[in-house]
């Protein structure tokens, strides 16, 4: 028998949880995610390593933060996406 296999869960599953403290969701999390965070920061501040603090700062708010995402205000990349515009406009000020 061949193993079934399941859909990938989607952002904002996962984020449910890693609002539950789940580490290999947040991982998921990451891996899924990151890549665009990376370039959107990127984007904004033009400067790589800039872009990695920031996006480091993005995830340890989501690991902290999780539980405040509402899957019925929006999707969890805009939520996200948020929070880095955030920090690049605190890194602005």
């Amino acid at each position: 028998l061949e193993p079934i296999a399941l859909p990938p869960a989607t952002p904002e599953a996962l984020l449910g949880r890693v609002a539950a403290g789940d580490r290999a969701a947040f991982r998921q999390l990451y891996d899924a995610t990151a890549p665009r965070l990376h370039g959107l920061a990127l984007r904004l501040l033009q400067h790589t390593p800039s872009a990695e603090e920031v996006v480091q700062e993005v995830f340890l708010a989501v690991w902290r933060h999780a539980g405040t995402f509402d899957p019925e205000r929006g999707l969890a990349l805009p939520w996200m996406a948020r929070i880095l515009r955030n920090r690049v406009a605190d890194r602005r000020r």
